[in-house]
């Protein structure tokens, strides 16, 4: 049970990481997340609707995915401070 507590604990933490995040790159993440967590059907953005942090903390839920959108936002973070090494 522990290694679920663990799992839901970081699952919250990246769901707040990526509502953190300043637009245009918070509702491109939280497309990618929709779309990897529901194989690509998700269609929400672009009726209007952006996952909530619910829907995104239970995807994130899922060991696989929440690895692989942390790399992913740990790359971007690098990646953001090698082409703006002087903001934020």
């Amino acid at each position: 049970m522990r290694d679920h507590s663990v799992m839901t604990e970081r699952a919250e933490s990246l769901t707040e990481a990526l509502f953190s995040l300043e637009e245009p790159w918070r509702s491109r993440f939280l497309t990618l997340v929709a779309k990897q967590a529901t194989r690509w059907t998700w269609e929400g953005t672009w009726s209007g609707h952006v996952p909530t942090r619910e829907e995104v903390a239970s995807w994130l839920d899922d060991g696989g995915l929440c690895r692989s959108v942390t790399a992913l936002l740990q790359a971007w973070h690098v990646e953001q401070k090698q082409l703006y090494p002087y903001s934020g």
